[in-house]
């Protein structure tokens, strides 16, 4: 594939701080360089790390037996007996292992998110006879969620203004919709509290990086990175209203 982009031509900084503050204020600069230097190691243990400490703290500090009975609170579908054994069992594991398990699963959870999605950006670009391969994929989607870092900020803002450790998991990310006050029914308040506006940063980045590098339209660019977003917005819509 010929390289007509004029940004992708022009001199580009191999600087992964360069990179990361371009990300966010020039990011068609910042995916330049990714398309000739495909960083990954830079982001990914940026985010992972940030996102380990601020689990670390939240778990620290909060009370654990209000948690457990916060988190039974909004399973409705259970029984009393049901309920009963679970918060037997959530109380049998330590705060310190909890702290643990919350720690290791965020950051599982976006490493295996990350490979997924860079997976299906790989099959798509396949398909396309594009030259682009999973390491470069990957690295579009490391750096693209550099955004994530802001609501980890926000998180540690809202964890050190909740001295009593009374902090719920659903509020621990003040720029959720749900917590910014998106109106809806109460089906979709669980939806509401995952979609953020870091995450429709990280979206948007997707879509420029993906049309950049492949000289796509807007609409095939936002069509591909959409998708698999809109099938787990779909599937978790239908759940929510059944």
């Amino acid at each position: 594939m010929t390289d007509t982009n004029p940004v992708a031509s022009a001199p580009t900084s191999r600087s992964p701080l360069t990179t990361l503050i371009n990300i966010l204020t020039a990011p068609g600069e910042a995916f330049a360089a990714l398309q000739r230097h495909p960083t990954k190691l830079f982001p990914l243990a940026l985010i992972v790390v940030c996102t380990a400490l601020v689990m670390f703290w939240y778990f620290s500090i909060v009370d654990f037996d209000w948690y457990v009975d916060d988190t039974l609170a909004g399973r409705g579908n259970l029984s009393e007996e049901q309920l009963k054994a679970a918060r037997e069992a959530m109380l049998s594991i330590s705060q310190g292992r909890f702290t643990l398990i919350g720690m290791i699963g965020s950051c599982v959870g976006a490493l295996v998110t990350y490979v997924l999605l860079a997976g299906y950006l790989t099959m798509s670009s396949a398909l396309g006879g594009d030259k682009y391969r999973f390491g470069h994929w990957f690295s579009l989607v490391c750096w693209s969620n550099i955004p994530a870092l802001i609501g980890v900020v926000g998180m540690a803002v809202t964890i050190a203004l909740s001295p009593n450790g009374q902090l719920s998991a659903y509020d621990l990310n003040p720029l959720t919709l749900a917590n910014l006050g998106v109106v809806a029914g109460t089906e979709f308040q669980t939806m509401l509290s995952v979609i953020s506006l870091p995450m429709l940063w990280t979206i948007a980045l997707l879509v420029i990086g993906y049309r950049q590098w492949l000289q796509a339209s807007w609409i095939k660019a936002a069509a591909v990175v959409l998708a698999p977003y809109l099938l787990i917005l779909g599937v978790s819509t239908y759940f929510a209203l059944t």
